[in-house]
């Protein structure tokens, strides 16, 4: 099996990195039913702000360093499972693995720990994108059977599914958080003007260019936030169903993962103009 890219932690950098996955994937439904429930005094945009910097952003760049720190490249031979990362080298006899075992709890991502067959653990999981990848090749390659009994866990289950989805780039995010964001940002920004200054340009004629500009990309980066967090509470409300799925029903698992993916893109670009519509005919 050639060099993967894996990530490597020990058990107390793992519970790190998964509480921080956690926290910052949970922020978004949390903040956001904040903004829609707190009236007295309302949530502003410097409150929003500071909020997804520390409970989202904060979060999600600490356990990327993590991340990035426990990068590694796994091969694999007949003869041994080696392991190369930033100062750490394992190499593990493939003799010696007794028993695989998935990441109950896909945090932070779906993993693997192998169990020596002195029933000692080793102190490193692997966290890998698509386990069965690997699991194939322990088993036909060095000859670990037991890594055929864990093919259908939920977890790998769950993995398998979600590879099977076009990955996302970064310029999909710009699409969809900065360039979609025009749109209601647009109608929201125009809305305000002629409120508070009579016009579509009111600002511009009364205070300037400049203070036109700073108010247009003030509500331009809130909406922005504002959608980041509706498409992280349905992303987390997705991810649930998907693994549900890979539990409960793991033959319809790569299915459901195409139903939710659908429902997220549905509940985004169709959403959002809905909400806005229904925000003016309240």
């Amino acid at each position: 099996m050639p060099g993967a890219t894996v990530g490597v932690y020990s058990s107390p950098a793992r519970i790190a990195a998964g509480m921080l996955v956690a926290i910052s994937r949970a922020s978004a439904p949390g903040i956001l039913a904040l903004v829609v429930l707190a009236n007295d005094p309302p949530i502003t945009t410097p409150a929003l702000v500071t909020l997804t910097t520390l409970f989202a952003l904060a979060p999600a760049f600490a356990a990327w360093l993590l991340a990035w720190r426990a990068r590694a490249t796994l091969s694999l031979t007949d003869a041994a499972l080696v392991v190369r990362g930033r100062g750490l080298r394992i190499e593990i006899p493939c003799a010696s693995i007794g028993a695989v075992e998935p990441w109950v709890i896909p945090l932070p991502g779906v993993g693997l720990s192998l169990r020596m067959r002195s029933g000692r653990r080793l102190q490193y999981g692997f966290q890998v994108d698509n386990p069965t990848t690997l699991l194939g090749a322990l088993a036909d390659v060095a000859g670990v059977e037991a890594a055929r009994a864990v093919a259908d866990h939920a977890s790998v289950v769950y993995a398998h599914a979600k590879k099977g989805v076009a990955p996302r780039r970064w310029y999909h995010g710009f699409g969809k958080f900065v360039a979609f964001a025009l749109l209601p940002t647009l109608v929201l920004f125009n809305l305000h003007q002629h409120i508070a200054y009579g016009g579509t340009f009111g600002e511009y004629y009364l205070l300037g260019f400049a203070s036109f500009v700073r108010t247009f990309v003030i509500y331009w980066g809130t909406v922005s936030i504002y959608l980041v967090l509706y498409a992280g509470t349905w992303r987390v409300a997705a991810e649930g169903v998907a693994l549900a799925a890979a539990w409960v029903a793991p033959s319809r698992a790569a299915r459901v993962r195409r139903m939710v993916e659908i429902g997220c893109r549905l509940a985004y670009y169709g959403g959002v103009p809905l909400l806005l519509a229904l925000r003016f005919l309240a």
